[in-house]
């Protein structure tokens, strides 16, 4: 279950694999889950200081200069570990929305601090109506004077809101989307924990009181908001693929070594034939997520879809990956001693992260009917 991987490619794996072995045994991924923060500041530096932060910033704004393709191999390898933390929202949210946009003067004031790890940004996008449309978002922009403008509103499960130090909030303003960076302690920002099924994961809710921005913190419009969720719905392909692969290896060495009636259950049809089908509904979404990672890279036409598709594909065989596990284990496999209910926790909260199945079915459907 596995593409050839460039030399490049191949080392970020393999320094991604052996960094999660020595910070990220289970054992510390279960304490983490009760850390305000998702992961403690040390464990955050220790992947900041590899580098891959900056992986999606290009090289002549001081990054590596890669595509998702990339950063996606190390999220594989961080979803494989169940690593918890900020560095997903951080990596392909907050960096790309501060390093691709036009604002030299916020780039120069936060990125290297974001690509370093020493500060976070987030991206508060979702509404009370679930993913907005260009025209369907209600949290406003309204005049504040020359160049100045309030925002007044709410925003609903924002990724790791809580440590963040700053926001990148889509706002409607009078002439479409605009995307404007936040300071989370300015005057009016008024932030809500939300918990998650996945423990390891952070929500929160954002309510803007009449908070005052300018131009000067302006990030960009609604094609800054399109690009950033395209390498972040890659990214959740991407974990959920992998994680997906790590509860099928589990599975498939319990039920070679679980005896019952004195022959592994394994040998079983009803057991054999689910995992069969598991195996090719794994291979599927991981053919549409590499492909997606392809086509965002690359410009594609059909990125749209793409990546529509492999987020549907991807997220539905972890959580298919999980519940036939669940089956094949029994009553114990849901148990706090075996690691599958870590794995189904986070596959209920990939389905709905930056949005539902729903809305991504919406994409596809549209898209084929040229709507």
């Amino acid at each position: 279950m596995s593409a050839t991987l460039s030399e490049e490619g191949r080392m970020l794996r393999e320094s991604a694999a052996a960094l999660c072995g020595a910070e990220f045994p289970i054992e510390r991924v279960r304490a983490m889950a009760d850390d305000p923060d998702g992961v403690s500041a040390e464990a955050y530096r220790a992947l900041a200081t590899q580098g891959w932060l900056a992986i999606l910033v290009p090289e002549e704004r001081g990054g590596l200069g890669l595509g998702i393709t990339e950063l996606a191999i190390v999220l594989e390898e961080l979803g494989k570990a169940l690593v918890p933390g900020p560095f997903f929202s951080a990596a392909t949210l907050g960096v790309p929305a501060v390093a691709l946009s036009a604002n030299d003067g916020l780039r120069q004031a936060w990125l290297e601090d974001l690509t370093g790890g020493g500060r976070r940004v987030t991206l508060a996008l979702l509404e009370d109506a679930g993913l907005p449309s260009p025209g369907g978002l209600a949290l406003s922009a309204e005049s504040a004077g020359e160049g100045r403008y309030s925002l007044k509103g709410e925003k609903r499960f924002v990724p790791d809101l809580l440590g963040a130090d700053g926001i990148a909030v889509v706002a409607r303003g009078r002439q479409g989307p605009v995307v404007f960076l936040l300071d989370a302690k300015a005057p009016g920002v008024w932030i809500e924990e939300n918990r998650s099924v996945d423990s390891a994961s952070r929500y929160g809710t954002l309510r803007l009181d009449g908070v005052t921005v300018a131009d000067s913190d302006v990030l960009g419009d609604w094609t800054l908001v399109e690009r950033i969720l395209a390498y972040a719905n890659v990214g959740i392909a991407a974990i959920a693929v992998a994680s997906a692969e790590a509860v099928f290896a589990q599975v498939v060495a319990y039920v070679k070594q679980r005896v019952q009636f004195g022959v592994p259950i394994g040998t079983f049809q009803a057991v054999q034939h689910p995992l069969a089908n598991l195996f090719g509904e794994i291979e599927s979404a991981r053919s549409a997520y590499l492909y997606s990672a392809w086509a965002v890279d690359r410009g594609s036409e059909d990125q749209r879809r793409a990546v529509a598709l492999a987020r549907l594909t991807a997220t539905a065989a972890y959580r298919h990956a999980c519940t036939t596990s669940l089956q094949a284990h029994g009553g114990i496999g849901f148990t706090w001693e075996y690691d599958l209910h870590l794995h189904l926790k986070r596959a209920l909260h990939l389905q709905n992260l930056l949005g539902g199945a729903e809305d991504f079915e919406e994409v596809i459907a549209r898209d084929a009917l040229g709507i």
